[in-house]
């Protein structure tokens, strides 16, 4: 017959456990993100498998998908808007790093995934003629894509490399003012990337306008 002595010290006891496991789990659940997510970004980090895109309908009116740039030793995803400043700031830019890194292979793919009017098919393809990008630049409205990457803002940029793992992710430069930049974080790890190396600096921290994603 179990007395209220042993009762209660059975309790105490399940009691105890019943702590450390919640104390376990709380400390699991505390570091995972951790695990899996960058400093700043909530999904991925540097090193991850590049999530894949396919069929996104570009200005030039084609689909466009990762599969089609297969033989591209690097890849620069950069998520953009035509309602923000801070991409028709960045876009000669863009521009530039394209234009002088083609023939060693880089393909650059813009996308939007804002659904604001200035956002539209319509506009991007304004856009895109009249700053003459020349790059494709894509429009997912399911905004899937930008999930997919932890985007939070444009333009927030991700290089692939040749195993198209991410390779860098974050800001183009330290100041939006050219005359001003004294880090080029996107433009060095693209030279690291196409020469076969990893980045010395491998993420930074996004800037620019806010992407507004919608409920699911």
């Amino acid at each position: 017959m179990t007395s209220n002595s042993d009762h209660s010290r059975y309790q105490r006891m399940t009691e105890h456990r019943v702590v450390r496991v919640l104390v376990v789990a709380f400390i699991v659940l505390a570091i995972a993100p951790q695990l899996w997510a960058g400093k700043f970004n909530a999904v991925l980090k540097t090193g991850d498998p590049a999530p894949a895109w396919t069929g996104l309908l570009g200005v030039d009116g084609k689909r466009h998908s990762l599969g089609d740039l297969k033989d591209a030793p690097a890849v620069l995803l950069v998520f953009l808007s035509n309602r923000c400043p801070m991409t028709r700031a960045y876009e000669a830019r863009l521009k530039k790093l394209a234009s002088e890194y083609r023939k060693r292979g880089l393909k650059v793919v813009g996308v939007s995934i804002g659904h604001a009017p200035t956002d539209r098919l319509d506009k991007m393809i304004a856009r895109s003629a009249m700053s003459k990008y020349n790059f494709p630049y894509c429009i997912d409205l399911t905004q899937r894509l930008g999930r997919r990457y932890g985007a939070t803002c444009t333009p927030h940029v991700f290089l692939l490399d040749a195993r198209r793992r991410l390779a860098y992710m974050g800001a183009i430069d330290d100041n939006v003012a050219p005359d001003k930049i004294e880090f080029h974080y996107l433009r060095d790890a693209v030279a690291a990337v196409l020469e076969g190396k990893r980045p010395e600096v491998t993420e930074t921290l996004q800037k620019g306008c806010e992407i507004k994603y919608v409920s699911r």
